[in-house]
């Protein structure tokens, strides 16, 4: 057993590298402090690439998702409907993803005060607002 650890060590001493140069730099034709800055663009190469953006942003302003009809929006809607009452008559609890803001069935919605809460909290906020001014 001492034979092998003998062994281990002599290998891990003789596979082990010094790092050698400047800063540690295994590249020894220049230090790390020598790097040169980066190339100036002459006026052709900014003009040419100010307007190649300008082209890109162009295209990026006219590609825009196509709107959906109302048809298609009103059959899209009515086929996530089949589709989640089909989901939850088996016994499966999923959505499709909601493409539209209006689907009040796809997402859990917050619980809205009835009109008698409504009316309770304003004229409750009122008498707070009078007690207020009143000081």
């Amino acid at each position: 057993m001492k034979i092998l650890a003998v062994l281990l060590a002599v290998v891990c001493v003789s596979s082990a590298q010094f790092p050698a140069g400047w800063n540690y730099n295994p590249y020894l034709y220049f230090p790390y402090s020598a790097l040169q800055p980066p190339a100036q663009e002459t006026a052709e190469v900014a003009a040419a690439r100010a307007s190649h953006m300008a082209a890109h942003a162009a295209v990026a302003r006219r590609a825009r998702s196509v709107e959906d009809t109302p048809e298609v929006r009103a059959a899209t809607i009515e086929h996530y409907r089949a589709y989640n009452e089909a989901a939850l008559a088996n016994g499966v609890f999923a959505f499709l993803p909601a493409r539209y803001a209006n689907m009040p069935w796809a997402m859990p919605q917050p619980v809205q005060d009835t009109p008698e809460v409504a009316a309770a909290r304003r004229a409750h906020l009122a008498a707070h607002a009078l007690a207020a001014a009143r000081g």
